[in-house]
């Protein structure tokens, strides 16, 4: 069963959260209108552009301006660890067209490795978010598995993360 992409919220004192362990978690603010976001970027969400489809949503839901909003790409796998066979590499050819240095080929695997919170990271420029307003985690949850879960270093059985965004007001 595919859980929940993102969860968003105007009402005061309720946390949202995603559960992730290896994918992108995003957490998003609007001071605007009080209203914040948890979001669960698999790499079918990036290529899906979840983010931006949750600050059109706020936009559009709650009147929100994306100029103001902040946003914070959690711990999750960076591109030197995240390896996708081709038919995934596919699904990222347009956002690779249009964003250029956002994946690689291995020299010696050839396995191709998309960056996915530099991608995400690009994703909330693009819907209008300033860039001092993105802070982008450093961790890789699959080289810092010792202190992050990670489904592909530790198997599909490994735990998960909560990461949410209180709407405190």
């Amino acid at each position: 069963m595919r859980g929940v992409d993102a969860l968003v919220t105007s009402v005061p004192e309720v946390c949202v959260a995603v559960t992730t362990a290896d994918c992108v978690p995003v957490l998003l603010y609007a001071p605007d209108q009080m209203v914040v976001a948890a979001i669960h970027a698999g790499w079918r969400g990036t290529v899906a552009d979840i983010v931006g489809k949750t600050v059109a949503y706020m936009q559009e839901q709650y009147n929100c301006k994306p100029e103001l909003m902040k946003a914070v790409v959690a711990p999750c796998i960076h591109a030197e660890a995240f390896e996708v066979g081709e038919e995934v590499a596919k699904s990222f050819e347009s956002l690779t067209n249009r964003m250029p240095g956002v994946a690689f080929i291995h020299p010696v695997t050839h396995k191709y490795h998309p960056d996915l919170p530099e991608i995400n990271r690009l994703l909330l420029l693009e819907r209008g978010l300033s860039a001092e307003n993105i802070e982008v985690s450093p961790f890789c949850t699959y080289t810092h598995n010792d202190s992050f879960y990670s489904a592909r270093k530790q198997g599909i059985r490994s735990g998960r993360m909560l990461t949410g965004i209180l709407n405190k007001q």
